[in-house]
This record gives structure tokens, C-alpha cells and sequence, in this order.
């Protein structure tokens, strides 16, 4: 830009100071407006780009990996419960031929306990018919009677108790029975396709969050060299400002002129046009050289921009090429295990609540066993005291020492029998509990949490698509406005000529004053110095501090310093 170099000036010329005044002040204004134009745009970009970052921070902070993450290592503790379900059904069927067998002795032994307690009661009656009416032995056996009322109430709540515990066994063998047919279509493949199609799917989203990574670094990067490049865009409005300057002290030289002795102007003008000339000269120097620079700064962007939307493309090529597959495919895998997953929750509920039950069930039982046991003490202590009082009546205490010995028996049968119950309980409570199955949580529903980690992957594809979804639009409108902007502040085309065509002008008719005197001195340093109070920028007041006249000392400040150096 304004890289051809300025001809030698040409004798036949004629200078005009009016159409450069005019050509510089139409630069200006047309410098002003493309660099506005560009300006606005590049914080258009910078803003598309800073939305565009915190759009994919957002995704990757918020993306809820750590959901994503532990729905699929759900679906894959599912996945490895459903395989293992065979193994779990073996035991189940193991713990239900184990109540089962514990079920049938105990109704006997509940059985001979009623019986054992019935023989007692006859005991009862012949231990008053014995003792004819002898003082303290009906009283005994009435005794004896009621303490048999409570062992018999305890034994018919243990019977019920066992009843209550084993009812619900035939509708959990008949779900175990159900489920172990859904095991046979499906296991062990579909859970092992389930397990691999949720590694499968969280490959997919690593990749894709790495992929939304790397896009937020190249925005980043893009974000910091349009920042830069809006900083740079000064230059624009630097060169503008000495031009517009120029033009200024321009027009007051006209002005001299047109009033000025014509003679007496000569030196003037001539001294004044070199000063427009040096100035102009360098401000097209300095503008050629920083806004190349500017213009090589934003095209080095666009590879940035264009590397955005090859990393959008290959997304959408690898969506595109897997159809969806993966989420299909997950999709199909927990539609696949539903069947078994209902059963299973069937099955937990009702081995949880038979284990629920059988906590209770165990209290109630040990309780009940506990009375039965002081029941059998009572009368094993009774039929001591009875053999007693008969062997200190000698021969007519014979009969009542035999059913009194009869009663011992009983009474030590009845604790064989009970000790036998109390065994087969705890065998049977035990079955029970090895039902359920120590993987499955308390209230836990196989079926919801594949539904809600499936909702958890769903999401998190939903916003990763819907964060990504804007990349190839706000890429390309990057894209866009680089090359807008570049040809903005590229003003070659527009500008090049025109001040090539306008410094060699000032320089063929420039005419520096080496030693004015007089008038002339007066009227160059009045005009001199209108020109110095115009500067805002170091450079000028350098340049100008060539032209200035001896002893009227430095050019005076302007309205204050711009800082044109360290645009990039």
C-alpha cells in the first residue's frame, strides 16, 4: 500500500493548493469512515468471539461430565447386575428349596408340641384324680393348666408367624420364574451390548468435549488477536488527524496568501509547502507501514477463523457419518433390558419386603420361643415340687409320683421340641434373608435409573449439539468481517495515487527559507506557529522542529500527545 515509489518532480507542474487542501480533507474523511466502519465490525468479531468462548466454557464446565460420567457407570452397574442375574437366581432358588425344607419340619414340630401340651393337660386331670382331694395337688394341676394356656397360645402364634413369613414365597418363585425367562432371550448379550454401548457413547462425548476444547482455544487466541488488531486501529485515526492538520495549515496559508504582497508571499509559500510536503511524506510513510502491518495482522486471523470452522466440519462429518449411532444404539440397548429390569424390580420389591417382614417376623418368633421355653421351665419345676410332696406320702403318693414323672417327660420333650424350632427359625430366617440380593439398594428401580441416566446422556448431548450449533455461523461471520475490515484498512486502491500524486506536488513546489528576514521572518513564524498549535502528536512537532526558524525556539504543544508509537 503506497509502496510505489514518489516520482521526481516534474518543472511543468503547476501547484494548487486549494484541490491538494481539498484531495487531503476528502482522504481524511474517507480514512475516518472506513477505519470507523472496520473498528465497529473487528468489535462485532470480538464480541461474536467472547460469546463464542464463554459459550464453550459453559459447555465444557457445565457440561455436567461428572452426571454423564456417573449415569454411564450406572448403566454399566446395571449392565454387570442383569449379567450376574443367573448367578443371583441360583442362590435365590437355593434360599427358597432351603425355607422350604425348613418349612415342613417345623409345622410337625409345631405339631408335637400341641400334642405334647395335650398329654400334659391329661396330666393335669390325672394329677386331681390321684390325689382324691389331697390338700395343694389341684391346685397344681390348675396351675399347671394355665401356664399350658399360655405355652399353647404362643405355640399357635408361632404357627401363624411361619404361615404369615411363607405366604408371599409362591408369588416371588412365580416372578423368579417369570424373570429367569426374560433372562434366557437377553442375557448375558444384551447387558454386555448395554455395557459397550454406554463406553461406546462416553468415547463419543469425550471426544466431542474435546473437540468443543479445542475450539474454545482457538477462539481464545482469536479473541486476543482481534483485540489486538482494535487496538492497532489507531493508526487510522493518527493518520487522519495530521492530515486533517495539514489541511488546516493548508487553508491558513491560503488565506496569507490571498492577502499577503504577492513578492513578499513567495518565500513564505515555499517555506510552508515543504513543511506540508515533510509532513505529508511521513504521514503516508507511517500510514503505509502500520496499516500494512494492520491489514497482515487480520489476515493472519483468518486461518484461525478458517481453522474453527474446520474442527465445526469435522463434527458434522463424524455426526453425520454415525448417524446418531451411539445414542441409537444406547437407546435400543436399555429398550432391550426393560422387560428384565420390570421383573427384576418386581423381584427385588418382593424379596425386600419379604426381608422387611422377615426382621419383624424374627423378633416376634424369638419372643414367642422365649415364653414357650419359660412355659416348659414351669412345669418341669412343678413336676419336681409334685414328685416331692408324693415321697413324703410315702405308698399312697406312688400314683401321683408316676404321672408326675410322666410330666417330666413331657416337659423334657416339649424343651427337645422347642429347641428344635427355635433351630428350624433360624434356618428359615436366614433363607429368607439370602434372598435378597446384596447388590440391590433399598428402593432402588434398575428401570428408573436407566431412564434417568439416559435423560442425563440426552441432556448432555443436547447441549453440547446446542453449544456447537452457532460455531459454523459465528465462525463464518468472523470469517467475514476479517475480510471486510482487511480491505477497509487496505486503502491502496482508494488513496495510493492520489497522495503519491499529492506529496509530489508539495515537494515540487516546496522551497524551504534558509535565513528569512524582515517581514518575511515575521509572517513565516506567525504562520509557523498557527501550524505547531495544531499538533496533537510527537512526530509532528519532530518533523516540524526541521522547518522551524532560528530563535523563535521549539514548536509549541498542541492539544495534547498521542501515543502513535507501539501499535503492534
Amino acid at each position: 500500500m503506497f509502496a510505489a515509489p514518489i516520482p521526481d518532480p516534474d518543472p511543468e507542474s503547476e501547484l494548487s493548493l486549494v484541490a491538494i487542501e481539498a484531495t487531503l480533507r476528502q482522504v481524511a474523511g474517507d480514512l475516518d469512515s472506513r477505519f470507523v466502519t472496520a473498528g465497529e465490525a473487528l468489535a462485532q468479531a470480538h464480541a461474536i468471539v467472547e460469546r463464542l468462548v464463554a459459550a464453550l466454557e459453559s459447555i465444557t464446565h457445565a457440561l455436567g461430565r461428572d452426571a454423564a460420567e456417573a449415569a454411564v457407570q450406572n448403566m454399566r452397574a446395571t449392565a454387570e447386575r442383569l449379567e450376574r442375574l443367573p448367578a443371583v437366581q441360583a442362590t435365590r432358588q437355593a434360599g427358597l428349596e432351603r425355607i422350604a425344607a425348613g418349612a415342613r419340619p417345623l409345622a410337625h414340630h409345631i405339631a408335637q408340641v400341641k400334642r405334647t401340651l395335650d398329654f400334659l393337660r391329661i396330666c393335669g386331670l390325672n394329677i386331681k384324680v390321684a390325689a382324691a382331694g389331697r390338700n395343694g395337688f389341684a391346685d397344681f394341676a390348675d396351675t399347671m393348666n394355665v401356664r399350658l394356656d399360655v405355652g399353647e397360645i404362643e405355640i399357635g402364634g408361632i404357627g401363624t408367624e411361619i404361615e404369615r413369613l411363607t405366604a408371599s414365597i409362591p408369588a416371588l418363585i412365580e416372578v423368579d420364574r417369570q424373570l429367569a425367562a426374560e433372562c434366557a432371550k437377553v442375557i448375558p448379550q444384551v447387558p454386555r451390548k448395554l455395557a459397550e454401548d454406554a463406553e461406546a457413547l462416553q468415547r463419543h462425548q469425550t471426544a466431542d468435549a474435546a473437540r468443543a476444547a479445542r475450539v474454545a482455544i482457538v477462539a481464545r487466541e482469536i479473541h486476543g488477536q482481534v483485540a489486538t488488531a482494535i487496538g492497532a486501529m489507531q493508526i487510522g485515526d493518527i493518520t487522519r488527524q495530521r492530515l486533517e492538520h495539514i489541511a488546516a495549515g493548508i487553508r491558513a496559508l491560503i488565506a496569507y496568501r490571498d492577502r499577503a504582497d504577492p513578492a513578499a508571499a513567495i518565500p513564505v509559500v515555499g517555506h510552508m509547502v515543504a513543511l506540508f510536503a515533510a509532513q505529508t511524506s511521513d504521514t503516508v510513510e507511517a500510514f503505509h507501514r502500520d496499516s500494512q502491518r494492520l491489514a497482515e495482522s487480520l489476515r493472519g486471523i483468518a486461518p484461525s477463523a478458517a481453522q474453527l470452522l474446520e474442527i465445526k466440519a469435522e463434527g458434522d462429518r463424524e455426526r453425520r457419518d454415525d448417524g446418531g449411532v451411539f445414542l441409537a444404539a444406547l437407546e435400543k440397548s436399555v429398550a432391550d433390558v426393560a422387560q428384565v429390569t420390570a421383573r427384576l424390580r418386581d423381584a427385588d420389591t418382593k424379596a425386600q419386603a419379604l426381608g422387611g417382614s422377615t426382621s419383624d417376623s424374627a423378633e416376634r418368633l424369638a419372643e414367642r420361643l422365649r415364653v414357650v421355653h419359660r412355659v416348659n421351665e414351669d412345669v418341669h419345676l412343678m413336676a419336681w415340687n409334685t414328685d416331692l410332696r408324693c415321697h413324703r406320702l410315702g405308698d399312697e403318693g406312688k400314683a401321683l409320683a408316676m404321672v408326675a414323672s410322666e410330666i417330666r417327660g413331657f416337659a423334657t420333650a416339649l424343651a427337645t421340641i422347642s429347641g428344635q424350632i427355635r433351630q428350624s427359625v433360624e434356618a428359615l430366617v436366614g433363607a429368607v434373608t439370602a434372598l435378597r440380593d446384596p447388590q440391590a439398594e433399598e428402593g432402588s428401580d434398575s428401570a428408573v435409573a436407566l431412564t434417568e441416566s439416559l435423560a442425563c446422556i440426552h441432556e448432555g448431548a443436547q447441549r453440547m449439539q446446542t453449544g456447537m450449533a452457532g460455531l459454523g455461523e459465528d465462525a463464518a461471520a468472523v470469517h467475514r468481517i476479517l475480510e471486510t475490515s482487511t480491505r477497509n484498512v487496505d486503502c491502496e486502491p482508494a488513496f495510493g495515487d492520489m497522495l503519491r500524486s499529492t506529496v509530489l506536488q508539495l515537494k515540487l513546489f516546496g522551497s524551504p527559507c534558509a535565513a528569512p528576514q524582515g517581514e518575511t521572518a515575521a509572517a513565516l513564524a506567525a504562520e509557523l506557529d498557527g501550524m505547531a498549535r495544531s499538533y496533537t502528536m510527537a512526530r509532528e512537532r519532530e518533523i516540524h522542529g526541521r522547518f522551524a526558524l532560528p530563535g523563535f525556539g521549539a514548536p509549541s504543544r498542541g492539544r495534547g500527545p498521542v501515543d502513535d508509537d507501539g501499535l503492534f
